[in-house]
């Protein structure tokens, strides 16, 4: 009976070792977007610049001077020149 018990107890600990290393997604590049939305949105009501998050500017039309990738853990989020469209890579 103690060695069931103790073979539970070593599955039990590699379980939670491996469940612990696996890695959590990061969804950062969702609310990237959603804010980036927001900024060219509110550049366009106010009719001013706005500066975004890494270096992203928007005119008082909405459009970006310098189109970039930005690089998140498995995505890309690519700002175009002109208009600022982003699109997910």
């Amino acid at each position: 009976m103690l060695q069931v018990l103790a073979g539970l107890c070593v599955v039990a600990a590699m379980a939670l070792i491996s469940f612990g290393s696996v890695s959590k997604t990061d969804l950062s590049y969702y609310s990237y977007l959603n804010e980036y939305v927001l900024k060219q949105s509110q550049a366009m009501r106010d009719r001013k610049p706005v500066t975004y998050d890494k270096g992203v500017s928007f005119n008082s039309m909405g459009h970006v001077n310098q189109g970039r990738t930005i690089d998140f853990q498995r995505h890309k989020v690519i700002v175009h020149l002109g208009n600022g469209y982003a699109s997910l890579e």
